[in-house]
C-alpha cells in the first residue's frame, strides 16, 4: 500500500486527509454501519471514491470487495493507494454478471446518476438471491428544505419518494438516519441534533460542547491517514449515546428529521 498518495479533492467526494470533520465522520459511520453485513460475503462498492470505504469492509472480513466508480482516476488510485480491486463504468451499466455479489453498498450515489430507476434496478439485478443493499442519500425536505439545489444532484428525493423508489426493486426495506437536525422537546437527541429547541436555554450550548467532545478530540491527523481503523474502532458508550453520524434505525415512534436517509433493502 502506499499511504502517501492522496486523491484530488473535490465537494463531492470524501477525501479522508482533506475533508472537513462533519464530512468524515458521516462517511466513516456510514462505512461502518454497512459493514454488520460483509462478513464472508460477496461486496460491491458502488461509487467507490477514493477507496478507504471498500478496504474497511475487506477487512470487516468480506471474501471479496470490488469498488466501481465513474472516474479512472479514482478507481487508480484506490488500487496504488489500498490495492483494492476498482472498476471505472457508470452506475446504470454495472459490469456485473447477474446474482454475482451478496452486498451492494451505496453512498450518496443515487442523486448523482441521471436515471435513477436504472441504477437501483441494476443493483438488484447483480444481488444473489438473499442480497442485502445498504443505500443512502440526502433527505431533500431536511438537506435542501428552500429548493437551493445542489448542482452535482440530477435528483434528490424525500423520504416517501426514496422508500418507493427501493420498494419497486426490493422485497423488504427498513430505513435509517443519519445527522438529526432536530429531535423531539425532552429527547436526549437534543444534545447531539443540529438545531436543538433548547439551543437558547443558558447553558446549554456548553451542554452540547461537553456532549461532543469525544468526536471532536477524535478526529486527529492519524485517524485521516487510516479511516479504515476509525470505520472498524469500537467506539465507547460516550461516544455512541451523543454521536450524530451514527445510523440509527428510524420508525413512526422515533422520527428524527434526519439530514441523510439509509436504507437496508433486501431480496429474499
Amino acid at each position: 500500500m502506499n499511504r502517501h498518495l492522496i486523491l484530488k479533492y473535490s465537494d463531492e467526494r470524501m477525501i479522508p486527509e482533506l475533508s472537513n470533520e462533519g464530512c468524515f465522520w458521516e462517511h466513516v459511520f456510514r462505512y461502518q454501519f454497512a459493514s454488520q453485513f460483509v462478513k464472508d460475503k460477496r461486496v460491491l462498492d458502488i461509487a467507490s471514491g477514493e477507496g478507504y470505504g471498500s478496504l474497511a469492509m475487506n477487512v470487516a472480513g468480506a471474501s471479496f470487495v470490488i469498488g466501481v466508480d465513474i472516474s479512472n482516476e479514482a478507481c487508480e488510485h484506490a488500487r496504488k493507494k489500498y490495492e483494492i480491486t476498482g472498476v471505472q463504468a457508470t452506475a446504470e451499466q454495472i459490469p456485473l454478471k447477474d446474482h454475482s455479489v451478496d452486498v451492494v453498498v451505496s453512498f450518496e450515489t443515487v442523486e448523482h446518476v441521471p436515471n435513477p430507476e436504472a441504477f437501483v434496478r441494476e443493483c438488484a439485478r447483480v444481488l444473489s438471491r438473499p442480497g442485502t443493499m445498504v443505500m443512502s442519500t440526502p433527505n431533500t425536505e431536511i438537506y435542501d428544505p428552500h429548493g437551493q439545489s445542489n448542482p452535482y444532484h440530477c435528483s434528490e428525493m424525500t423520504e416517501s419518494e426514496f422508500t418507493m423508489l427501493l420498494q419497486r426493486h426490493f422485497d423488504s426495506i427498513e430505513l435509517y438516519g443519519q445527522t438529526p437536525q432536530g429531535a423531539p422537546l425532552f429527547s436526549l437527541r437534543s444534545l447531539y441534533s443540529q438545531n436543538p429547541r433548547w439551543n437558547q436555554l443558558p447553558g446549554f450550548a456548553n451542554l452540547r460542547k461537553l456532549c461532543s467532545a469525544p468526536m471532536r478530540h477524535s478526529f486527529t491527523e492519524r485517524v485521516r491517514k487510516e479511516p479504515e481503523k476509525a470505520i472498524l474502532a469500537e467506539f465507547g458508550v460516550f461516544h455512541k449515546m451523543f454521536n450524530p453520524y451514527l445510523v440509527r434505525k428510524r420508525d413512526n415512534s422515533n422520527s428524527d428529521a434526519s439530514m441523510m436517509l439509509v436504507a437496508v433493502c433486501s431480496l429474499l
